[in-house]
């Protein structure tokens, strides 16, 4: 017949439980180590692409509601808004509208 569990009356009764319950578990399964000659080896990891070291980057952030960001994300499409809006950025800091133009159309076609 099972032990009737009941609830520790410390917290000192409580840890103890629990120690005892660790120490008392039952062994399920052998551990049973994989043979060397039938498992695959593991893929080599791709290198990560390094930064190019010429040029420090440096982080420039401003906040956007959320309806603003998420017509960015319609214009763009998937993954490029962050491209989109610094190459905007970028091109009417240097005055260059024409470079905006072409940005935009790019991005909304």
């Amino acid at each position: 017949m099972a032990k009737k569990q009941t609830k520790p009356a410390t917290k000192k009764d409580a840890k103890k439980a629990k120690a005892e319950q660790k120490t008392t578990a039952p062994k399920t399964a052998e551990i049973i180590a994989p043979d060397p000659i039938t498992t695959a080896p593991a893929p080599a990891p791709e290198p990560a692409p390094k930064p190019d070291p010429s040029e420090p980057l440096v982080v420039f952030a401003f906040r956007l509601t959320r309806a603003e960001r998420d017509l960015i994300h319609k214009a763009t499409g998937s993954g490029k808004a962050t491209k989109f809006v610094k190459g905007v950025v970028v091109a009417a800091a240097r005055g260059d509208l024409d470079a905006v133009k072409a940005i935009i159309e790019k991005g909304v076609s």
